[in-house]
């Protein structure tokens, strides 16, 4: 079951496991396209400097990557580190940023949809531990296009 769906109004809604009920996300603001191709924005590791990159996940916007969901991994410890963030070159404006994660099967931790919390960069980070195990991922945003939302099964196994 994904955490995320679109309702066919067009209203984004997440879904971060049965204790967190469905949340609505708002939907009002600016977009805008970029004249260039959709390429990825500088990524930042918000993570800490033991943390190492692995991959960007697209967050699905219509027909483009409107954002990414980075994780990273400490070889060390066995954590994973989890951001969402907006693709500058297609989305000029977001909120409602969100990032979930968890050990494949458990329950989701969540970033960004909690009261009075309106990110408009980037969601996380969230860190899970999961040596030996997957993990599982999740992105949304909002824009006054329409919002965003995607989620990953077992992303990374560690």
């Amino acid at each position: 079951m994904s955490i995320f769906q679109l309702t066919p109004a067009g209203t984004l809604r997440t879904r971060a496991a049965a204790l967190l009920g469905a949340v609505a996300l708002a939907t009002t603001g600016l977009v805008g396209l970029s004249a260039g191709p959709a390429s990825a924005i500088p990524r930042t590791n918000y993570c800490g400097s033991s943390y190492g990159f692995l991959k960007s996940w697209a967050i699905d916007w219509r027909t483009l990557a409107g954002g990414y969901i980075d994780v990273y991994y400490n070889s060390s410890n066995g954590y994973n580190c989890v951001i969402a963030r907006t693709n500058d070159s297609v989305i000029s404006s977001a909120w409602d940023i969100v990032v979930a994660a968890r050990k494949s099967g458990g329950t989701w931790q969540t970033d960004g949809d909690k009261a009075g919390q309106h990110f408009t960069k980037y969601a996380g980070p969230l860190y899970v531990y999961a040596p030996g195990s997957c993990i599982d991922i999740g992105g949304s945003f909002d824009t006054s296009g329409g919002g965003g939302a995607t989620s990953y099964d077992r992303v990374h196994c560690g």
